[in-house]
């Protein structure tokens, strides 16, 4: 017999999408499914724009976790309040100032609308400029509010600075995570309130879900909060090894439908 009330936040890159556009039909199959009797909630650090096909795809009705949490929202129930949280304009004025010699590139945005430092093709992968409003030039001459948060182009061997600088400057009102690429750094500067793990609480308190009954599967150091706060914590055969100290489970890998085989187990036989 199958369980029913859950809420299931699920990421979406590495988790059930490979690369930028391929997705794990099989496990999108059973979250479509589950949608019916559950509540399935997409928590990705993806603007709504480049989510909206994958929540459209599965059906969905419930709110959105965007931005890693700096967005929380539901685009199909009015009474749902909408979440914002941001980064002061000023801050990255101010970063990119101090640390010219290191970065290469800066882009945020607001929700819908993207402010690029410089257009390049090598960072157009990701901005998911679909649907999106595109404004470049220098970021104090085109930012005037308060982004959801923003990404870094920097040298390699850059982190180190980068680090120090946000720590020494920023404690406490700014965070920064990296990602590594061989050609250059990738990092994410972001308001240190702004987790998946506060936009899961926020939807499970609306909908009265306790937490024994809160299902979070991630991949990402930005999922470590996302599992912190569900009740069955479970991590991708794929994710970073800190995610992996974290779940209280570790299913297979999105190349073998991680997500398929924990949910159908769980849900059907448990």
């Amino acid at each position: 017999m199958m369980k029913k009330g859950y809420l299931i936040a699920v990421d979406l890159d590495g988790t059930v999408i490979t690369g930028f556009d391929n997705y794990d039909k099989k496990s999108f199959t059973l979250l479509k499914e589950l949608a019916n009797e559950h509540k399935v909630v997409i928590a990705t650090g993806r603007p709504y724009r480049s989510s909206k096909y994958y929540y459209d795809l599965l059906g969905l009705n419930t709110p959105l976790i965007n931005y890693n949490g700096s967005l929380v929202h539901n685009p199909h129930d009015a009474l749902f309040p909408k979440y914002m949280i941001t980064i002061p304009k000023e801050s990255l004025y101010d970063i990119i100032e101090q640390n010219r010699d290191i970065l290469i590139n800066l882009f945020c945005e607001i929700e819908d609308d993207i402010y690029l430092w410089k257009d390049e093709e090598v960072i157009r992968p990701y901005l998911h400029l679909d649907g999106g409003n595109l404004h470049v030039g220098e970021i104090k001459d085109i930012l005037f509010a308060d982004s959801n948060g923003a990404i870094l182009i920097s040298k390699k061997g850059s982190e180190a600075k980068l680090q120090k600088f946000i720590e020494d400057n920023y404690r406490g009102i700014l965070k920064i995570r990296f990602w590594s690429n061989e050609q250059f750094v990738i990092s994410e500067i972001y308001n240190p309130q702004a987790t998946k793990g506060f936009g899961l609480e926020l939807i499970a308190k609306y909908y009265d879900i306790p937490q024994h009954k809160i299902i979070a599967i991630g991949d990402g150091h930005n999922d470590i909060e996302l599992l912190q706060t569900a009740g069955i914590a479970v991590a991708m055969g794929n994710s970073h090894p800190d995610l992996k100290e974290t779940a209280a489970i570790i299913t297979e890998d999105v190349m073998n439908n991680g997500v398929y085989h924990f949910l159908y187990h769980f849900v059907y036989f448990v």
